[in-house]
């Protein structure tokens, strides 16, 4: 059921029977959408990561392939 990883120096745990809540309307995140700009080739990909709900941004990736 829960596995620690060892590498961390803090225990991280896998709990698959736990859903996150979203920082800004605090709704269940059973899903997160995603929009990206930019062009993968040579300039860089920029992903934006939000929630289904409420539509706020929970985070950014930044992605490039040369």
């Amino acid at each position: 059921m829960a596995k620690a990883l060892a590498e961390a120096p803090f225990a991280v745990i896998d709990r698959a029977d736990l859903l996150p809540l979203c920082p800004h309307c605090n709704a269940e995140i059973n899903e997160v959408y995603r929009k990206g700009t930019g062009v993968s080739l040579g300039q860089g990909r920029t992903t934006i990561y939000f929630c289904a709900e409420c539509h706020k941004v929970l985070g950014f990736g930044v992605g490039r392939m040369i």
